[in-house]
């Protein structure tokens, strides 16, 4: 119904934002109600838990050489090991040499 309104007056009317503003005029929109939602009056916070280092866990190691050692020992694992994976396991052995 609005659609057929609008047209009607788009074809008296020498443009279509003078259609829309013709329509808006005629036709008011009605004003949206407004919604009320309650805001909780405590909010649970969780505890901070201590941080436990699991091999392999996507957490921070300790320091750069746990972290080197545990990436080297990734690499050295894998079965089928690519062109890259034997570069960097060249390049981690290398760092760590020179760290000691």
């Amino acid at each position: 119904m609005k659609l057929l309104k609008y047209l009607i007056i788009r074809l008296t009317t020498k443009g279509s934002d003078n259609a829309i503003k013709v329509y808006n005029t005629l036709y008011p929109a009605a004003p949206a109600e407004t919604k009320y939602v309650e805001v909780p009056k405590y909010v649970r916070v969780p505890e901070p838990q201590s941080p436990v280092q699991v091999p392999n866990s996507p957490m921070k190691p300790v320091d750069k050489r746990e972290e080197l050692e545990e990436s080297l020992a990734f690499l050295n694992n894998k079965k089928v090991k690519t062109k890259q994976d034997k570069e960097s396991i060249e390049i981690i052995n290398s760092i760590l040499k020179n760290m000691k």
